[in-house]
């Protein structure tokens, strides 16, 4: 772990603790993004919409919820390429249309973190490492920052339709159920348990599968641990708060 070698499961369990309590004490905080203008306005601006269009779907998300680019789409006032396209040109990221049928990527990020995030890995250059997560809303760079750290890639955002992520989500629960769902690879922790519950679990579980590496990460109110021995990893994702 952390380029260190553990001479017994007490020895490990003792530095997954103070890991995990050193990762809760210092989290990354996600990076602030003012937008230069409200999408809706963003629309209007450039033509793609009426400011009677703009204030009834305002209307309409004040009374129902929902975000405004969605309520939106919804009405057929936009499309969502047109939303999406906003939304990439704000944040300065390109948008990256996902193939009809969409190929596995190298790189695997827990299920739940995909969909907190509402993002997914969208392309991988083996030759460089380099990782494409697409979002949906807004980029979340602490998040790019864990993956790196979890997976050894370099990241880089990009935008995706709301569209193609479904459709990418409908394809990573086919290949679940097609290899047994995910209860081999990924387990969930959604009681908040203590730093020392949490590093008993992980080591118990790195003696069961045999681990030569423990990688441990940060993600909102998720503490992401993979364990890995060799090719096989285990994802394990606890709820802290």
């Amino acid at each position: 772990m952390q380029g260190s070698w553990y001479c017994s499961a007490r020895c490990f369990t003792i530095a997954v603790e103070k890991e995990i309590v050193r990762l809760l004490s210092s989290a990354l905080q996600p990076e602030s993004h003012v937008s230069r203008m409200p999408l809706g306005l963003n629309l209007v601006s450039r033509g793609l919409l009426t400011v009677e269009q703009l204030r009834v779907a305002a209307s309409e998300q004040k009374e129902a919820g929902g975000e405004i680019g969605e309520v939106l789409v919804r009405k057929g006032s936009v499309s969502e390429k047109q939303v999406t396209a906003i939304r990439a040109a704000d944040w300065g990221c390109p948008v990256f249309a996902l193939p009809e049928h969409p190929v596995r990527i190298g790189v695997d990020i827990p299920s739940t973190l995909v969909r907190l995030y509402q993002m997914v890995p969208v392309h991988y250059v083996e030759a460089t490492s380099l990782l494409l997560v697409g979002f949906v809303h807004s980029v979340e760079y602490a998040l790019l920052y864990t993956i790196e750290q979890m997976t050894e890639c370099t990241t880089k955002p990009c935008f995706v339709t709301p569209s193609d992520f479904q459709v990418q989500m409908r394809y990573r629960e086919r290949a679940q159920e097609q290899s047994g769902g995910t209860a081999a690879r990924d387990r969930n922790f959604d009681n908040i348990k203590p730093p020392p519950e949490i590093a008993r679990i992980l080591c118990t579980a790195a003696l069961h599968m045999e681990a030569d590496e423990a990688l441990l990460g940060k993600c909102k109110e998720y503490l992401w641990a993979r364990l890995k021995n060799g090719s096989q990893a285990a994802d394990f994702l606890f709820k802290v708060g």
